[in-house]
């Protein structure tokens, strides 16, 4: 981010604001309503011009009424429908992190009702609490609308029963299921995503992927490197790296990484089987040849 970034996005509200200040502070005004953003009390990772000129919109909002003239600031969210965030379909991905939408005309009857009201700032964003929290805000600010730690500690800890109870077999699959159903919200879709599809071939972005990473962390209890997405690119790639950092004891008892796609599967098993239908040592060093092949295969892609 920089400065030539930041002027851009500041100087509309930052001058006008304060021109519209300077320009009526002696007249007798009823009203002097600022829209401001949620960024500026939520937060919006990458977007630190946005967020610091609607913080500059409540902070005069604050200094008007201190000077005893009128001054509202409201902290609007996403509006469905109509404005810039509509047409970028932001409201997508607010939905994913907890932030709902604003109807118009729900917007429009809040405004009515604050006309009335006596408050400098008025925060108008829908929120699922928990949903947003476990999205990463980890801010203090938040505490008050937070859940207890125990109540954290006791979800993480039973999704990480429910992994330790299971066959180990079944570890891997149980994760790509959690995993499709982490990200469906995420990226906004319908239906669970290709567990072989790319995240970022999904329309996963960075920010996305951190939202992801703070997702994890909190649902299974673990840490995880901030390139963790990025290094494991896929579903399938993903939950075999946290089946092994989670039961590293069963991964090095498998030796090679047990492979979910069907067609490594099938080619595996009918390996498995020709070795041990293997009677001479001319077919031992067909099938060693074999096995030579298809490790090279895995390593590449895994290389890739």
């Amino acid at each position: 981010m920089n400065w030539e970034r930041f002027n851009k996005v500041m100087a509309p509200k930052v001058q006008g604001a304060w021109n519209l200040h300077n320009l009526t502070r002696d007249k007798p005004l009823d009203f002097f309503i600022l829209f401001s953003s949620a960024a500026s009390l939520l937060g919006s990772p990458g977007q630190g011009n946005h967020v610091a000129a609607n913080t500059f919109l409540d902070s005069l909002a604050h200094y008007r009424r201190s000077q005893g003239l009128p001054a509202l600031s409201i902290n609007w969210g996403v509006w469905s429908d109509i404005g810039a965030a509509a047409k970028r379909q932001v409201d997508a991905q607010m939905k994913a992190r907890g932030i709902g939408a604003i109807a118009p005309q729900q917007g429009l009857d809040i405004l009515e009702k604050l006309f009335t009201e006596e408050s400098t700032q008025v925060g108008v964003v829908p929120i699922n609490w928990p949903q947003f929290l476990a999205s990463g805000a980890t801010s203090p600010y938040f505490e008050d609308f937070a859940q207890t730690k125990e109540t954290k500690q006791r979800e993480a800890s039973e999704l990480r029963q429910q992994l330790t109870d299971i066959l180990p077999q079944n570890r891997l699959s149980f994760l790509v299921n959690h995993l499709q159903e982490e990200v469906a919200p995420i990226l906004g879709l319908k239906t669970n995503p290709n567990p072989q599809q790319g995240f970022f071939d999904l329309g996963m972005d960075s920010l996305m992927a951190v939202e992801m990473k703070n997702r994890l962390e909190t649902g299974l209890s673990v840490t995880l490197p901030s390139t963790v997405i990025f290094e494991y690119p896929t579903i399938n790639a993903l939950a075999e790296y946290l089946v092994e950092e989670m039961f590293p004891s069963q991964w090095e008892s498998t030796g090679v990484k047990t492979k979910i796609n069907n067609e490594e599967t099938s080619l595996s098993q009918t390996l498995e089987e020709d070795i041990n239908a293997s009677q001479t040592l001319e077919e031992d060093s067909a099938i060693a040849q074999e096995l030579e092949e298809l490790e090279n295969l895995l390593k590449n892609r895994n290389n890739d």
